[in-house]
This record gives structure tokens, C-alpha cells and sequence, in this order.
């Protein structure tokens, strides 16, 4: 059993802004990561999130970011109103632009942490984007990811999983699962472009997590 003073410390990197419900790591580990010893965490602002007991991931002051990763992701169906087979497609130029995207979200939310695994202790950071549900339709008028849906709009379900390791022992210090729902143009017009905002969301509320700010 993890003792109360250990999870307060160590919940640091998952603290949530002011006026959000607290995050609280369960004491069992989770069935699923069982042999990483992680363990479930409520609230954290994600879908799902894991985490060591003893990660100490606010001590780590640089950063191995990986590129996303996105061919092998599930789309759940291709055909789609108002689109084409191929906006749903993960061409080449789709994963590079998605890469891109997410490189720079994580360049922007952590421009503070070195890159040089001299500097201290390395966070390596990897993606991947594992499923796409198309075809959803949003019937209110609502902010779909950062876009103002009025009316009625087709919606797209992204769903991404973010692990880290530390770099030096390859140790895996945390798993994090999340779902946006975004309108399905910005999936599906200009190669997969037009995620910025998403992934700027989803690398903004990673660095808070990590750096405990």
C-alpha cells in the first residue's frame, strides 16, 4: 500500500488548476500495468492516466520527444459524408504533417526543458495516435476542440497515448490516454494540417502534469 504522504508528493505533476476536482492515485496497482507497478489515476484532466508511485517526474529538466507516431492508428470507417476515401487515408504526407504538428505543440509547451540529456535527468516522451471514430454528429451549438460548431456539424472522435520512460534505464514512468472530439474538417482537409490546436491542448496540460506547475 502506498502511504498518503507518498501519494501527495508524487501527485505534484498531476495537480489540477485552481477550482478543478482533485486528482487521487488509487492505492492497487492498475491490472493492466501491473508488472511497471503503476498505478490509475482519478481526475487528472485525461481520459486515463498511470503513473509510478515514485516517478519524481518534476525532477526531470529535459526532454526526449519523440515523434508521433500515427500509421498504425484504427480508423473505424472510411466512408463518411462530404468526404472522400483518401481524407481518411494515412498517407505519408498525413503522418508527416501530424509529426510536425505535434513536434511543435511539445516544442512550444516545453521550451523551458533542455534537450540535452547533460543537463540532468532525461523525460523521454513518446505518442501515438491509436484510434479515429468518424461520422458523430454534434446537433447543439458547441466548441468543438477550439472550433464553434452551430447547428448541426460531423464530428470525429481522436484518440492518443502518451508514455514516459526515463532515458537513461528505459524504466516506463507513465501511461496517459486521452479522446478529443474535433469537427471531422479538421481531420480531413489538408492532410491532417489543421491538428494544431488539438495537440496543443493535449501537449499544454501534458507539460503541466509533468512539471507539476
Amino acid at each position: 500500500m502506498v502511504s498518503s504522504v507518498k501519494n501527495t508528493v508524487n501527485l505534484v505533476l498531476f495537480t489540477l488548476i485552481a477550482g478543478c476536482v482533485a486528482p487521487a492515485i488509487q492505492e492497487d496497482v492498475s491490472t493492466e500495468f501491473s508488472k511497471e507497478g503503476l498505478h490509475a489515476v482519478r481526475s487528472s484532466g485525461f481520459d486515463e492516466a498511470y503513473v509510478h508511485p515514485d516517478a519524481g517526474l518534476a525532477e526531470y529538466k529535459s526532454v526526449n520527444i519523440e515523434a508521433l507516431q500515427s500509421a498504425d492508428v484504427h480508423i473505424t470507417q472510411t466512408v463518411v459524408s462530404g468526404t472522400t476515401r483518401r481524407d481518411w487515408q494515412m498517407t505519408t504526407e498525413r503522418q508527416a504533417n501530424l509529426a510536425n504538428a505535434w513536434g511543435d505543440a511539445c516544442d512550444r509547451a516545453f521550451s523551458r526543458y533542455s534537450r540535452d540529456s547533460s543537463a540532468g535527468k532525461m523525460l523521454k516522451i513518446t505518442s501515438k495516435l491509436t484510434r479515429v471514430t468518424p461520422g458523430r454528429t454534434s446537433s447543439t451549438n458547441t466548441a468543438v476542440s477550439g472550433q464553434i460548431v452551430i447547428g448541426s456539424a460531423d464530428t470525429v472522435d481522436v484518440e492518443i497515448e502518451i508514455r514516459l520512460y526515463d532515458q537513461s534505464s528505459e524504466e516506463l514512468l507513465a501511461v496517459i490516454r486521452d479522446r478529443r472530439t474535433i469537427a471531422t474538417i479538421l481531420w480531413s482537409k489538408s492532410e491532417g494540417a489543421n491538428m494544431g490546436n488539438v495537440f496543443n491542448s493535449w501537449a499544454g496540460l501534458l507539460y503541466t502534469r509533468v512539471s507539476g506547475e
